[in-house]
């Protein structure tokens, strides 16, 4: 047995005593889960704002939420199954095969997943039939309808349970609070709008005013969202005001206030406040500049996030000889 100094002990355990930052999901193979969680974002989002522009504008709610369906089946589950180690043995969360999603929200997710991509492709076989105005009778409607339900839920389900599965976790005090999963679904959905009038663009269907009014209230309410999550984790312990601190003015500082609120929201808000006001739309090279800006406030806002969470001590009130 290697003897070790009293110095050396306490720098193997310095975790016990001092606050550190996690690694795990945002930093080597963790940076697939933030991968993952952004296309979730993206993908869930635009699937759920095409459902709402299912009627008024099929064409364009058929190639959103196929988009959509992309971004989960191709992008998402794969990157989020890689960084699980083992991506061929996935069937193990389900039930009868496994209890797991009883206890992980990681197996409750990949269980969400699998059944929206379910019922998403056959919703989206359905709503392609109406679009393209193939025969299709009452029934294939009320059958579309049933499936824009079924998918609805699930996708609602697969775009929130990382929001919980991080908000469980009580050592990482700055995620352990309720609003995380509102706030990543509100953000996805300002995402899934700014995607859907890029697809209004390309199939021709006049959607962007109805799309730039929702959006316009859903980047107010995020804004009032994430500043409520940061006072709120700056006052719930000493870890958390760390994290909050390092947000705002540390290392990830640029992130926040660069990606999250410069690009993520003020520059779409404006941009959608000026064209209201002028009552006039924004150009195509305006509205394509807003939805990169949005999609980069996407991935900004997971990598904050991801990035500054940090382990509360073991030992907080215990002192380092």
């Amino acid at each position: 047995m290697n003897a070790r100094t009293p110095r050396q002990w306490m720098v193997t355990h310095e975790w016990m005593i001092k606050p550190m930052a996690q690694v795990e999901w945002i930093e080597g193979k963790g940076l697939l889960v933030w991968l993952a969680e952004v296309f979730s974002a993206l993908g869930t989002g635009l699937y759920l704002v095409a459902i709402f522009f299912s009627q008024s504008h099929p064409l364009a709610a058929f190639w959103g939420g196929l988009l959509g369906w992309i971004g989960i089946a191709v992008f998402k589950l794969p990157l989020h199954l890689a960084y699980l180690g083992k991506p061929w043995r996935f069937w193990r969360s389900f039930p009868p095969f496994s209890n797991a999603w009883k206890t992980s929200w990681f197996a409750r997710g990949i269980v969400f997943t699998m059944i929206f991509l379910g019922f998403g492709v056959v919703q989206l076989v359905l709503q392609g039939i109406i679009a393209y105005g193939a025969t299709a009778g009452a029934g294939v409607d009320a059958a579309n309808w049933i499936f824009m339900i079924l998918a609805g839920v699930f996708c609602v389900l697969t775009a929130v349970y990382c929001g919980f599965a991080m908000s469980y976790c009580k050592s990482v005090p700055f995620w352990n609070t309720g609003l995380l999963p509102f706030v990543f679904l509100i953000m996805g959905v300002a995402d899934g709008l700014a995607l859907i009038m890029g697809v209004g663009m390309v199939t021709g269907q006049e959607l962007i005013g109805t799309a730039e009014s929702v959006t316009r209230i859903l980047l107010i309410v995020n804004a009032l969202l994430i500043i409520t999550y940061l006072i709120n984790a700056n006052y719930q312990s000493t870890t958390a005001e760390l994290s909050v601190k390092e947000l705002v003015r540390g290392h990830v500082a640029w992130v926040f206030w660069l990606g999250i609120v410069l690009l993520g929201i003020l520059v779409p808000l404006v941009i959608s406040v000026v064209s209201y006001f002028t009552e006039q739309e924004a150009s195509t090279g305006l509205l394509i500049f807003a939805i990169c800006c949005h999609t980069v406030g996407a991935f900004s806002l997971k990598y904050g996030v991801l990035k500054v969470g940090i382990y509360r001590p073991i030992l907080p009130k215990a002192h380092a000889y």
